[in-house]
């Protein structure tokens, strides 16, 4: 964990003036490099929108980190992006992996039961990423979590605006006529 030390630190710091009850991005190192509120602004997203990820964290990492860098700041909406890390480093099999999310879901139900919740799939050109990715959807239908492919945004000139715009559509509570349009592919 002292990998972690100066990051989580930081984002300790940060939870004491960041607003409670908005939106946390919680990732590993690609999740990291999203510029979140500055692509929040950009879009106008009328919502906070925080990234507490941590570079190479790997999901067994993420269960105690969270309880630090995520929990206190009481989101109603987290966005998951785990499980590249565990892969790229040979960390875990995706049998592990998901044992984490589903441990990890349930820590973040315990702190709060209305708590919507965002899966991501791995953005990775790794063996086993259509196998995660595939593991990752199922987890997300049996927990009632929502699910997003980003996959493709992997060989996107820049995969992580592609990835935000993707999830941009996920992070307010309502969407207005024009980004349900768009969502829908009708413009």
């Amino acid at each position: 964990m002292n990998e972690y030390k100066k990051e989580l630190e930081l984002y300790e710091q940060l939870n004491e003036i960041a607003v409670k009850g908005e939106v946390v991005v919680f990732g590993s190192a690609f999740a990291k490099n999203i510029p979140v509120s500055e692509l929040a602004q950009t879009y106008g997203i009328d919502r906070c929108v925080y990234n507490r990820s941590f570079g190479d964290m790997s999901a067994a990492d993420a269960l105690n980190l969270a309880e630090k860098a995520v929990l206190p700041l009481q989101p109603k909406k987290i966005i998951l992006q785990l499980g590249e890390t565990d892969l790229e480093r040979g960390y875990k099999s995706v049998t592990e992996i998901i044992k984490d999310y589903n441990e990890l879901i349930r820590k973040f139900r315990e702190n709060n039961k209305r708590v919507k919740i965002v899966i991501l799939s791995v953005c990775s050109e790794e063996n086993e990423t259509d196998k995660l990715n595939t593991a990752l959807e199922n987890i997300a239908h049996k927990t009632k979590c929502q699910f997003v492919d980003v996959s493709g945004s992997v060989h996107a000139e820049n995969p992580y605006l592609k990835v935000f715009s993707e999830i941009r559509l996920f992070i307010p509570d309502k969407i207005n006529f024009c980004d349900a349009m768009s969502f829908a592919g009708a413009y």
